[in-house]
């Protein structure tokens, strides 16, 4: 084949892009998922690049940040759609999983870097329950084996964790804690990979107040353990454990603690803490290191003024001492890369306030409504409520299950 001749034509620059795929990839990857499953139609080498685990790794490193939440209905199985732009949801944003033909119906349990891990709805017999990763972008899924020739006794699972990582790789893995066969006393876990299709045991765990609120960063999934004083994290990896102690809190505290939130965005683990004791508009979020040596006051929360733009987050009938006396609920933190100067205009908290759905920017202290789910609503009790385990983020990923 003969040379190529680039030079002073905007054609030939547009053919040297798509003959070259390390450009290409740069360019793809700072699509939106939908334009990029158009794309792949485009020619077979756009189809091949696109779909290939290595194009799926660079999204993964490039798009780690959710574009939108999925807020699950309480005792429902729908759950609301908000992207997490500046224009208000407009329309119906009510969704329902149906990739799968499951009589029982699909209950969403957790997102982990663009995968959903869902289940049937059927309360009876845990180990018949079906389990799936689904993959909204690409509206694929897959149904996780049963476990080998186990003779559980019914209802014996705790928790399931989603671990998935794809900056580092293309497959997953699914953490089950349920009881163990041999010391009544402490858990077990079980561990699903997809890279070998297989089940193993894998350590004892103690047994901790909820272990449905695990949530997986860098490698590692974090409870926090039953004195709220510290987490207890193992590494997917090593299949190791070890304790991390919580931020260090006020003595008057004492130990009436509430958590707020727990969460990741971007590699990144979040926690917020309040007391029982004390009504609260002001509040620390608080930012795991990235060595874990302990943690760091990311950003300081003040919601004075947001109270005086929703008067209806103050409930007229509690008494202002009461921690719950301003209604809001915390829902998902998005944290992007920041400056020397500060936290980044486009870093802000999700909450949830009596009928609305808002944006609080960390920089600006504005907000900005997301969604009105009850339009006229002036008190929370009426209004559908959401709590921070109720938010699911929504991440683009191509990764294939």
């Amino acid at each position: 084949m003969g040379e190529l001749d680039f030079s002073n034509s905007s054609t030939g620059s547009a053919e040297l892009i798509g003959y070259c795929d390390d450009i290409l990839v740069n360019i793809l990857v700072r699509l939106p998922g939908k334009s990029l499953l158009r794309f792949r139609n485009v020619s077979r080498q756009w189809f091949s690049l696109i779909s290939s685990p290595y194009f799926s790794r660079c999204l993964g490193q490039s798009s780690v940040f959710p574009s939108a939440i999925f807020l699950r209905m309480r005792n429902k199985l729908k759950y609301h759609f908000l992207p997490l732009d500046t224009n208000p949801v407009q329309g119906p944003t009510i969704r329902s999983f149906n990739f799968v033909d499951d009589s029982a119906g699909i209950r969403l349990l957790q997102s982990c870097n663009g995968l959903l891990l869902c289940c049937s709805n059927n309360r009876i017999g845990e180990y018949n329950r079906n389990y799936y990763i689904y993959n909204p972008t690409t509206n694929q899924y897959t149904t996780l084996p049963k476990p080998g020739n186990r003779t559980p006794s019914p209802n014996t699972i705790f928790g399931v964790i989603l671990a998935f990582d794809p900056s580092k790789s293309v497959h997953f893995k699914v953490v089950f804690v349920r009881s163990s066969e041999t010391t009544s006393h402490l858990y077990q876990l079980e561990i699903y990979s997809s890279e070998t299709h297989l089940w193993s045991f894998s350590s004892h765990i103690p047994k901790v107040k909820n272990f449905g609120q695990g949530v997986y960063c860098s490698g590692a999934i974090h409870w926090i353990m039953n004195n709220s004083r510290s987490l207890l994290c193992f590494d997917v990896h090593l299949e190791r454990f070890r304790e991390i102690p919580l931020p260090n809190i006020p003595d008057d505290w004492d130990r009436e603690l509430k958590c707020r939130y727990f969460g990741e965005c971007g590699g990144r683990l979040h926690l917020i803490l309040t007391s029982c004791k004390h009504s609260t508009k002001q509040f620390d979020v608080y930012e795991m290191k990235n060595d874990y040596s302990g943690w760091l006051t990311k950003y300081k929360v003040d919601l004075n003024a947001l109270t005086s733009t929703y008067p209806e987050m103050t409930r007229s009938h509690s008494h202002p001492s009461d921690w719950d006396y301003h209604a809001f609920r915390v829902l998902a933190i998005v944290v992007h890369e920041e400056s020397k100067q500060g936290p980044s205009p486009s870093s802000f908290i999700v909450l949830h306030i009596p009928g609305k759905a808002i944006t609080y920017s960390f920089k600006d202290k504005t907000s900005t409504l997301l969604h009105d789910f009850a339009p006229g609503c002036s008190d929370i009790e009426g209004c559908t409520t959401f709590e921070w385990d109720d938010a699911y983020p929504y991440v683009t990923t191509l990764a294939i299950v």
